[in-house]
């Protein structure tokens, strides 16, 4: 189809259409994945996926290669379809066109360091969520889902090998980024600012989702935060370079710190750095976070204003 030929949709109809590209191609993507792995798995591949063993190096690297391909297919392919179909296209649509200055790029990256302690008491807050006994059902759901997901990234991350590292590093950081951001800020965060006419709405609503989906509700806050950030890096700016460099270093330090542990060489894992600070290093994360941020907003937004 050609460029643009949905554009003239209501946005209601532009949101059925992302959601539906999305779980098609996530539908599609799993089902290449297990045509890719049957040759070396065999027929009992599905039972291998759906009952892993996440001691077995093999069924960790399967699980690896559905991820990339979940990724890929499943986010950034019906991401970049949508943003064809219904805009004027890709690269003036998400700004990828639009020069950034690298001292931008850096305070992007900076502002997810200096998070840290934060994004580490925003997990600590949320290891406290509670629900009433007449949701037991659903509290117990969102448990088994959330040791789920830990059981899956630690398997990802146990590695002490270069290749290893650098396979983490791609399937962790630089795909995601790319991928989430393109379909939660590019696509979703523009329509929502589109269809509701506020950019804050916007940046509420398309963080809120990207938060959820992951499906580890006792994380839902941090990633929720980080959502907002990358949302209004990304309207302020008007190009997902900012976000795309912060989620990539975001995900990138997950995985050195890992890494580092795995090796020895320092004690605190990716779960928990961050966690346990002192009250003082919280407040000046939240601090220098909100500094930082308003410096952003100044230099982005000015900046665009000069143009």
């Amino acid at each position: 189809m050609l460029k643009g030929t949905y554009s003239n949709l209501n946005y209601f109809s532009k949101f059925i259409l992302l959601i539906t590209l999305v779980f098609s191609f996530l539908l599609f993507s799993s089902l290449l994945g297990i045509l890719v792995l049957v040759p070396f798995y065999g027929s009992g591949v599905l039972s291998l996926l759906s009952a892993p063993d996440y001691t077995d190096v093999s069924v960790v690297n399967a699980m690896k290669i559905m991820q990339i391909l979940n990724m890929a297919g499943g986010l950034l392919l019906p991401a970049v379809i949508y943003i064809w179909l219904c805009t004027p296209g890709i690269i003036k649509y998400t700004g990828f066109s639009k020069s950034v200055s690298l001292m931008t790029v850096t305070l992007s990256a900076a502002l997810i360091l200096l998070s840290q302690p934060l994004i580490g008491w925003a997990n600590e807050l949320n290891s406290y969520l509670s629900l009433p006994d007449w949701l037991s059902f659903l509290e117990n759901w969102m448990k088994n889902t959330e040791k789920q997901g830990e059981l899956i990234t630690e398997a990802f991350l146990s590695t002490t090998s270069t290749k290893g590292l650098l396979i983490n590093i791609f399937m962790i950081a630089i795909l995601p980024a790319f991928a989430e951001e393109i379909l939660f800020r590019g696509a979703l965060a523009s329509m929502f600012k589109g269809w509701t006419k506020n950019v804050h709405l916007a940046v509420f609503l398309s963080s809120f989702i990207f938060a959820a989906i992951h499906l580890q509700f006792y994380g839902f806050l941090p990633r929720f935060l980080l959502g907002m950030a990358l949302g209004y890096l990304f309207f302020w700016s008007g190009s997902l370079w900012l976000p795309i460099v912060a989620h990539f270093t975001n995900n990138f330090l997950s995985v050195i710190v890992e890494f580092l542990f795995r090796k020895g060489i320092i004690h605190t894992n990716a779960e928990n750095f961050g966690m346990g600070n002192a009250a003082w290093l919280t407040v000046i994360s939240i601090i220098g976070v909100t500094g930082l941020l308003f410096y952003i907003y100044n230099m982005t937004v000015k900046h665009t204003l000069e143009k």
